[in-house]
C-alpha cells in the first residue's frame, strides 16, 4: 500500500512539473546532406567485387568442416548479393547515366590481414579507360567469421504410440560476424572519396537428437545472410543520396493567456491559429514577452522548411531580448541554411524536406 502511495505522488507531481513546464517540445522533419558527395562529372560507373575472406576454427572436426563447406558457398552469394544491392541503388539515381559491374572481371585481392588491398592508381585509370567510367566503387573485402557452439539439451519427440515424450538431444548455435568495407575512387582527382566499413552479426540456432540433425534443422539462415548482405550494399549506395531525420526544437506555452491559448492550438494541430496569437504577442509591450513571440515564430517557420523566414524572426527575437539560447538558436538555423546549400551542390535538383 505504502509503495502504491508513493507511485501515484510522483506521478501526480511529474504531471504538474509538466503542466508547469514554461516549454513544450516539437519534433521536426528535416534533411541532411549526403555522407558522400561526388562531383557532378561522375555519370558513368565501374563497380568491382572483393575477394572472400573466412576465417575457420582451429578445430576441424566433421561438423566443423561441413560447416565450413557451407560457409564457403554462402560467403560467395552474399558477396554477390551486397553487390546486387549496391548496383540497385545506384541505378536507381537518376545522377548517373551508365552503371557497370566488373566484378567478374577484375580480381581485387591483396593482404588480406590488414585489408590493405588499396588499387593502385594506374589500375583505377586503366579500367576507367578500358570501360568508359569516371569512377570505381570496390568492395575491398568480404570477411566472414562463424562460431559454433553445442550444448546438450532435450526435445519432444513421438514415439510409437504418438505420444510426446522428451528425448536427449543437442542444440546447435552459429553466430556468424559478417564485416565488408566498401571504397570509392576518383581516377581524376586521385582521390579515395569514401571508405566504409559495415558490420552484422547472424545467429541461428536449431536442435536436433546429434549435432548433425541439428545443423540440418536450422532454418533461413542462407537466406538472411544473403538478405542483410544486399542491404549494406543498399545501404553504402544510399550514403550518397541526403537522408531525412528528427530535430526538437521547444517553443513558448506560458506568459500571457495568448502563449496558453496557442499552446492549445498547436496541441490540436492547428499551428496557423496559434500564429496568429504569437504575431499578436510580437507587439507585447514587455520585450521578453515578444521576444518569445518572435522566437515561436521562427520555430514555426523552421517546423515549415521556410529557413530564410525562420532566420529572420529569430534576429528579431535576439534584438529584442538577447539569451544564450536565442543565439546558440540562430547558430543552428545558419548551419541548416549550409547544409541545405550543401544538398542542392550534391543533387542535380534541390531537395525539400517533406
Amino acid at each position: 500500500m505504502r509503495r502504491y502511495y508513493n507511485s501515484s505522488v510522483l506521478l501526480f507531481l511529474l504531471i504538474i512539473i509538466v503542466s508547469c513546464s514554461s516549454t513544450r517540445n516539437v519534433e521536426i522533419q528535416t534533411m541532411a546532406p549526403a555522407q558522400v558527395s561526388l562531383s557532378k562529372a561522375i555519370k558513368r560507373i565501374g563497380i568491382i567485387g572483393g575477394s572472400v575472406h573466412l576465417k575457420e576454427e582451429k578445430e576441424k572436426t566433421g561438423l566443423n568442416q561441413l560447416i565450413s563447406r557451407e560457409n564457403e558457398l554462402l560467403a560467395i552469394k552474399a558477396r554477390e548479393a551486397a553487390i546486387k544491392g549496391l548496383y540497385i541503388e545506384l541505378v536507381s539515381d537518376k545522377r548517373f547515366d551508365t552503371i557497370i559491374l566488373l566484378e567478374d572481371i577484375v580480381h581485387n585481392e591483396a593482404d588480406l590481414n590488414n585489408y590493405g588491398n588499396y588499387l593502385e592508381w594506374n589500375t583505377v585509370e586503366s579500367l576507367c579507360e578500358k570501360y568508359a567510367v569516371d569512377a570505381i566503387f570496390s568492395m575491398a573485402y568480404y570477411d566472414s567469421d562463424t562460431r559454433v557452439y553445442l550444448k546438450k539439451t532435450t526435445m519432444e519427440q513421438l514415439n510409437l504410440l504418438r505420444v510426446k515424450e522428451k528425448d536427449a538431444a543437442h542444440q546447435i548455435t552459429l553466430e556468424t560476424l559478417i564485416e565488408n568495407g566498401w571504397r570509392i575512387y576518383d581516377p581524376s582527382s586521385k582521390l579515395l572519396i569514401d571508405e566504409f566499413t559495415f558490420n552484422d552479426q547472424i545467429v541461428s540456432t536449431a536442435k536436433g537428437l546429434d549435432p548433425f540433425e541439428a545443423l540440418q534443422a536450422i532454418e533461413d539462415r542462407t537466406e538472411s545472410i544473403v538478405k542483410q548482405s544486399k542491404q549494406t550494399g543498399s545501404s553504402y549506395g544510399a550514403r550518397l543520396q541526403p537522408y531525412e531525420h528528427s530535430i526538437i526544437r521547444d517553443y513558448y506555452v506560458r506568459g500571457t493567456p495568448g502563449f496558453e491559448q496557442a499552446e492549445i492550438y498547436t496541441l490540436s494541430d492547428n499551428w496557423d491559429a496559434a500564429a496568429d496569437l504569437w504575431k499578436k504577442e510580437t507587439e507585447n509591450n514587455d520585450p521578453k514577452i515578444s521576444s518569445k513571440a518572435c522566437y515561436n515564430l521562427a520555430i514555426l517557420n523552421e517546423r515549415n522548411n521556410n529557413l530564410d523566414v525562420a532566420m529572420d524572426w529569430a534576429t528579431r527575437s535576439y534584438s529584442q531580448y538577447q539569451t544564450k539560447k536565442i543565439a546558440q538558436y540562430i547558430k543552428a538555423l545558419k548551419d541548416r541554411q549550409q547544409q541545405n546549400e550543401l544538398i542542392i551542390l550534391q543533387q542535380s535538383e534541390p531537395l525539400t524536406s517533406k
